[in-house]
């Protein structure tokens, strides 16, 4: 049976403490439904509802599993909605895109990167636990000593963010 891709947001969330970059970070939690990746290290993400914007999947994603509103996204790169039959499409630029390529689900999505209000977050669902800040440097040591704690999808992004953005 041919399974289409599921299409999904993640989001890269950073602050400035002390003059370093910290990122988010926290445990999926969904023994039930995704027990091969239960446990593992990730950031927030999650499906993109049937016609819903990017940017709405991404806010509503990372306050769910969060707690936490999304004040500025990285880059802002879009165009307007063009509606010109009852219909609307609109393009964007995202941080990175990611895919898995085989095992697990089919997923495909976009990444950014984001701010986030200035407040402690809290895991708000039972699809996560663990929610914390990491120094950048301290997730560069353990994305390349650990890859596999880490979600598999997001390796990819977090290759990206980590190793080859300017």
């Amino acid at each position: 049976m041919n399974v289409p891709n599921i299409p999904i947001i993640s989001a890269i969330i950073e602050r400035t403490r002390n003059g370093e970059t910290e990122v988010l970070l926290q445990t999926r939690w969904k023994p039930e439904r995704d027990p091969q990746y239960s446990g593992t290290l990730e950031i927030p993400a999650g499906w993109i509802e049937q016609y819903e914007n990017v940017y709405d999947a991404l806010k509503r994603e990372v306050l769910e599993e969060t707690g936490l509103k999304i004040l500025k996204i990285k880059p802002d790169i879009q165009t307007k909605v063009h509606t010109p039959k009852d219909d609307g499409a609109f393009a964007f630029v995202p941080f990175c895109a990611q895919q898995q390529l085989c095992g697990g689900k089919p997923w495909i999505g976009f990444v950014f990167l984001c701010e986030v209000e200035d407040k402690e977050p809290v895991a708000q669902v039972e699809e996560v636990k663990d929610v914390r800040w990491i120094k950048k440097s301290e997730l560069k040591k353990m994305f390349e000593k650990t890859p596999e704690k880490f979600f598999t999808l997001q390796l990819g992004a977090l290759d990206f963010y980590l190793n080859y953005q300017s």
